[in-house]
């Protein structure tokens, strides 16, 4: 009779601990799932934080106008330049030529014709100084439409990035409490159920126990034959599923 009771004490004290290992290891399945999905999220936070290419766009953008501005600038002081030039010729042309000191009449029609050839260049320049203003104002338009639309992304960026950050610090947390919890579940584990969990958890997408669903594996969708249903809930062994692989948990 004492054997008979040890003997059933030892095998109730196996049942719970076989039971308790494929529950754990479900357990951990579970926690690993929302590692799995949080450190994912985190590395998708981080790529968005680092990903720019908006604001630099507009970035480039307006310095490209600015530059182009920049040359505009400068191509109309050097039209005002030869403007003004152009005027001190005439100036001095009809200065000599009303002045009274000259009194030939041939270098008198020189001066004269020399004046008109002045005043029609003189035009050709002001036309063109009209054009590079007109030009200059138009790009500068451009540039200040392309600075408000930096300033916008500048602040929709800023807007975004604080939202990531806020999201990314919580994140942060969940992931500790997360590791916390992992390291915890690990310690009731088993050292060979904890590899074989490993093993098929790194070959089979992060998934390693599935839970009986509807009599099938609920991982692979499976329909599993009613002995293999019932070896999934037995105390003594683990059920693997026959098409992926994966540990059975009956529940």
């Amino acid at each position: 009779m004492n054997l008979d009771f040890a003997l059933a004490i030892l095998l109730i004290a196996f049942i719970i601990k076989v039971m308790s290992q494929v529950f754990l290891l479900y357990r951990l399945q579970q926690i690993d799932l929302q590692l799995d999905q949080a450190t994912s999220r985190l590395i998708e936070l981080n790529q968005l934080l680092e990903n720019d290419a908006d604001l630099r766009q507009a970035q480039d953008n307006f310095s490209h106008q600015k530059n182009i501005v920049q040359e505009l600038e400068k191509k109309l002081r050097l039209i005002e330049r030869d403007v003004e030039q152009q005027n001190i010729k005439i100036e001095q042309s009809e200065a000599a030529l009303y002045g009274g000191r000259i009194k030939n009449p041939k270098e008198l029609k020189d001066l004269e014709d020399e004046v008109k050839a002045l005043k029609k260049y003189l035009q050709v320049l002001e036309d063109r100084q009209l054009e590079s203003m007109i030009h200059l104002e138009e790009e500068s338009q451009t540039l200040q439409d392309l600075e408000n639309v930096l300033q916008r992304v500048k602040q929709e960026v800023f807007q975004r990035n604080s939202r990531y950050l806020g999201e990314k610090a919580d994140l942060e947390k969940e992931i500790q409490r997360l590791e916390n919890e992992r390291a915890t579940a690990i310690t009731g584990i088993e050292t060979t159920y904890y590899e074989r969990y490993q093993t098929i958890r790194s070959n089979k997408k992060g998934i390693a126990v599935s839970r009986v669903q509807d009599k099938c594996c609920s991982a692979c969708g499976t329909t599993l034959t009613g002995g293999l249903i019932q070896e999934s809930r037995s105390p003594d062994r683990l059920a693997f599923c026959p098409s992926c692989g994966r540990i059975l948990y009956g529940g």
